[in-house]
């Protein structure tokens, strides 16, 4: 089975998503990691639709992401860029990327399955505004995730 994969997706609100799973070029990773490293892309198709999305597409996108982990002994690897994102009053001060962090942890920690695991990475960068990466794993890889999330804490710049 081929570990790239795009899953279309619409949530209740109509907004139409495509989840993207690409396998990272093997030859720039280390060796010692021992397991694929895969992107994960969550795209909305049309950002001209106004309005916010109810959990229930949160949820059908963190179950899209879970089926795959089913199918899949990877570990993810999740970039939130910072690409403008409609916010709601309360969450105006956060950061694109901080806020696409905090929901996709949401989405992600809200079903309270203990299969799966979701580390965080922040990376400073003064400059740029801070970088929000997420790995995702069936917990039996915590040990590698760990030896990826130190690896990529080595370009903080804070």
């Amino acid at each position: 089975m081929s570990l790239e994969k795009v899953v279309p997706l619409t949530g209740k609100e109509g907004h139409e998503y495509f989840i993207q799973f690409s396998l990272f070029n093997q030859e720039v990773l280390p060796a010692t990691y021992n397991i694929d490293i895969i992107d994960l892309v969550i795209t909305l198709v049309d950002d001209k639709r106004n309005g916010f999305n109810s959990a229930s597409t949160l949820f059908q996108i963190s179950a899209c992401i879970k089926e795959y982990l089913e199918d899949n002994n990877v570990v993810l690897y999740c970039y939130c860029d910072n690409k403008h994102i409609d916010r709601n009053k309360n969450k105006a001060h956060l950061s694109p990327q901080q806020y696409r962090s905090k929901l996709f942890s949401k989405m992600f920690d809200k079903g309270d399955d203990k299969t799966y695991t979701n580390s965080l990475i922040v990376i400073g960068d003064p400059a740029n505004q801070d970088h929000y990466i997420h790995l995702i794993s069936k917990k039996s890889n915590q040990t590698i995730i760990d030896v990826i999330a130190a690896d990529i804490k080595g370009f903080d710049n804070k």
